[in-house]
């Protein structure tokens, strides 16, 4: 792939949204980001700052990437929606990016020598955690103690992400030795472009009607009555 060929680049699984653009060689071109409690304000304008920066319009892009979560359900379908509608107007394919594990890219480029665990807030006292026989298909919903209790039958490892942050004092005081916290921030549009750019390669994409967001829990509404227990 040639290194014209751009890749726009997008996360709003977390209270920040990040978007970039990636170069067929696999390096971040422009990134910027915004921080808010809803994306629908400012995530639409990133992707145009970003757009602006390379000099090249809609029209002219690989593909759209974008992280498909789990996370913020308000997050994830802002930051979906906007790549469909760009991506939709101008023919151009979408890829959908597990954003557990672009983050997990980013923890490996700040930890060496240490297992990555990527973890991203689930809200309601939970954490979305890149864990398991299928870390990102089917990623873990656990309390912090439960999470705990997991890595300690793993190696050395790392957890990191703002799931991780947001129960930092409780985790550190029951993580098992051989497992510890980092301040990583992410997932970055970088690293959801390194994801997407392998299938792009592949010409892997998401179909632009059918595709929906990781959500990692059913949304409140449609489990009325219901208590949602862990996955």
């Amino acid at each position: 792939m040639p290194d014209g060929d751009l890749l726009l680049c997008l996360d709003t699984s977390t209270p920040t949204a990040r978007v970039g653009i990636v170069d067929g060689t696999g390096a971040l071109r422009f990134a910027t980001e915004a921080t808010a409690e809803r994306h629908s304000s400012h995530t639409l304008a990133l992707c145009a700052d970003a757009l602006k920066a390379v000099g090249i319009a809609p029209s002219g892009l690989a593909a759209v990437a974008c992280g498909g979560g789990p996370g913020s359900f308000t997050g994830l379908r802002v930051g979906l929606a906007i790549a469909k509608g760009l991506a939709l107007a101008n023919g151009t394919p979408i890829v959908l990016v597990p954003s557990l594990e672009a983050l997990m890219l980013d923890i490996d480029q700040k930890v060496a020598g240490l297992s990555e665990v990527p973890c991203i807030d689930a809200g309601k006292g939970e954490i979305y955690a890149g864990l398991g026989p299928h870390p990102f298909r089917e990623p873990l919903r656990v309390t912090p103690e439960a999470l705990a209790a997991r890595v300690a039958q793993e190696g050395p490892c790392v957890l990191a992400g703002n799931g991780a942050d947001r129960h930092g004092e409780l985790l550190d005081r029951i993580l098992p030795p051989n497992a510890r916290r980092a301040a990583v921030s992410g997932p970055t549009a970088h690293s959801i472009g390194r994801v997407a750019l392998r299938e792009h390669q592949c010409r892997n994409y998401a179909d632009l009607d059918s595709a929906v967001p990781f959500y990692g829990r059913p949304p409140d509404i449609t489990v009325k009555g219901v208590k949602s227990g862990v996955a």
